[in-house]
């Protein structure tokens, strides 16, 4: 049976990310070649965009919750996600090298594909953290439960996805109070920015010697658990959003968009190149203006998107259909009965 709440969740990951990699990456074009640019680079005050949009724990969250309830083989789910995965690499791989072949410099070439493979780490980890079933169902039984992912990081600070993991794999075993995750995160991430030295913005600017992303640290942690820590507090409203038709169509598609949405960014900067550098587009990222103008570009963005979706879902190996959605308490006002 599908969460409604879980459902909701993961929506609001898909877009924010989506949003997020739209609004703050930017591929210039200049005489001599295209370079990555971020117009946070140029206005450090629009920072605090970056805390909303970052929602990578949010995902993580729900991928635990959905590995504990899934009964898809670990092969099954890797079959899924690899063939279209190859498919869109080997697309790309073709257009580079026919690039190449009219002389585009090896710069643009390198930053075109950094681009297109930037979402890969995601499945990797993903993957990685999906074959860990086992492990993350024993810590969840034998140990502390939402402790875990706690202990986890004060031992290893790179574990912050898994972390983030853990805590929706207990979410399907059992209540997780919101407040107390939303007020450690918010004043963890308060207290690490203004005193601990990690970086304003949640996610990396180009140029910048330090991120909060690569590698992930307890900034990310801090941000992560006040995330979750929200969505739990608001889960009713979240419950009930989740049955709405606009959720579910995203829930269904939503690794594939995450996949696809930066190759579909490049693809539009990339064929509109011709009458460039447009504004918002392929132009600077240094000034107020820009943003208004890369607003307009988002509706070709999710045209594009939605072609490659089209394009890789006739080839790729076809999901079982999930169960009907029927209504599911929230898990923050109610007790869940622990999963055998």
């Amino acid at each position: 049976m599908r969460n409604p709440f879980i459902d909701a969740v993961r929506a609001i990951a898909v877009i924010t990310v989506v949003l997020g990699h739209w609004l703050v990456t930017s591929l210039v074009d200049t005489p001599t070649g295209m370079y990555i640019d971020s117009p946070l680079r140029h206005m450090p005050e629009l920072a605090p965009v970056s805390w909303v949009l970052q929602t990578l724990g949010l995902f993580f969250f729900v991928g635990g919750y959905a590995a504990a309830r899934s009964q898809t083989s670990f092969v099954t789910r890797l079959k899924q996600l690899a063939v279209p995965t190859l498919l869109m690499l080997g697309a790309w791989t073709a257009v580079l090298f026919g690039l190449s072949m009219r002389g585009v410099d090896q710069g643009t070439a390198y930053n075109i594909g950094y681009l297109v493979t930037t979402p890969m780490w995601f499945l990797g980890i993903y993957l990685v953290l999906l074959g860990m079933k086992p492990l993350v169902r024993k810590l969840d039984e034998y140990s502390w439960g939402v402790l875990v992912p706690i202990v986890l990081v004060l031992v290893v600070p790179y574990t912050v996805w898994w972390a983030a993991w853990q805590l929706g794999h207990s979410l399907a075993r059992r209540r997780i109070p919101g407040p107390p995750l939303l007020i450690v995160g918010v004043l963890g991430y308060a207290m690490l920015t203004r005193f601990g030295g990690y970086p304003v913005s949640a996610v990396g600017i180009p140029g910048a010697a330090v991120s909060n992303l690569n590698p992930p640290n307890y900034a990310t942690l801090a941000l992560a658990f006040a995330q979750i820590g929200l969505v739990l507090t608001i889960a009713p409203l979240l419950t009930r959003i989740g049955t709405a038709k606009p959720v579910r169509w995203l829930n269904k598609r939503a690794l594939g968009i995450f996949l696809t949405h930066q190759s579909a960014l490049i693809t539009v900067t990339l064929a509109l190149s011709a009458w460039g550098p447009l504004p918002g587009l392929q132009q600077p990222p240094d000034h107020p203006g820009w943003v208004w103008q890369r607003l307009l570009w988002l509706p070709v963005c999710a045209a594009v998107t939605w072609g490659w979706l089209r394009a890789l879902r006739g080839r790729s190996p076809r999901r079982a259909a999930p169960p009907p959605a029927e209504p599911a308490p929230a898990p923050a006002s109610a007790e869940r009965t622990p999963a055998p």
